[in-house]
């Protein structure tokens, strides 16, 4: 089952509607006017694809001039740790990973693009090295967590912009053994 929700969202169109529709019920016009680019019968024929590998759900409907108006939502919890106890689910998460990677970077760089100069106090695009055992990780790891959680639970206001903030932690390969100098 996974590893076809991977297969399935792996594509770079449809996992710009899955994101989309991770906090949010929108109807395929709604997503049309956040991805422009995507013609109105792609958006139908990925949406249906997401919706039948049961990765979107119609979250509500209303009715206009007698047609039936779905409202799209994700489904949370794409990624069930129990089902990556094979080497092809493990291969399929790295996929995903890279596709999700790929499409977040996508959106920061057409963020960038369509400004004449970069507003750097709205960007945040680094890339850290440090050592740190694996319960000083977890730590900090559950530290950034909250800090997110509690940024993510203030109510849109007059000046708050909604924003993402993409975070990929992972051990460096080849790193030295520990006591090793």
């Amino acid at each position: 089952m996974y590893s076809r929700n991977f297969e399935v969202v792996n594509h770079p169109v449809r996992m710009r509607i899955f994101q989309v529709l991770l906090a949010e019920q929108l109807s395929i016009h709604q997503i049309a006017k956040r991805l422009p680019d995507v013609p109105l019968p792609s958006l139908y024929r990925h949406v249906k694809k997401l919706h039948d590998a049961g990765l979107v759900v119609v979250a509500a409907t209303r009715s206009i001039n007698g047609i039936e108006e779905r409202f799209y939502t994700a489904v949370q919890g794409l990624i069930d740790p129990d089902a990556l106890d094979k080497p092809e689910s493990m291969d399929a998460f790295a996929e995903h990973v890279s596709v999700y990677g790929m499409v977040v970077a996508q959106a920061a760089a057409q963020h960038i693009a369509q400004r004449s100069a970069p507003d750097l106090n709205n960007l945040a695009v680094r890339d850290h090295f440090f050592y740190a055992t694996e319960e000083e990780f977890l730590r900090l790891r559950e530290a950034i967590y909250a800090l997110l959680e509690a940024a993510a639970e203030q109510p849109p206001a007059p000046g708050r912009v909604k924003r993402r903030w993409f975070v990929v932690a992972h051990p460096l390969t080849g790193n030295l053994e520990e006591g090793e100098a």
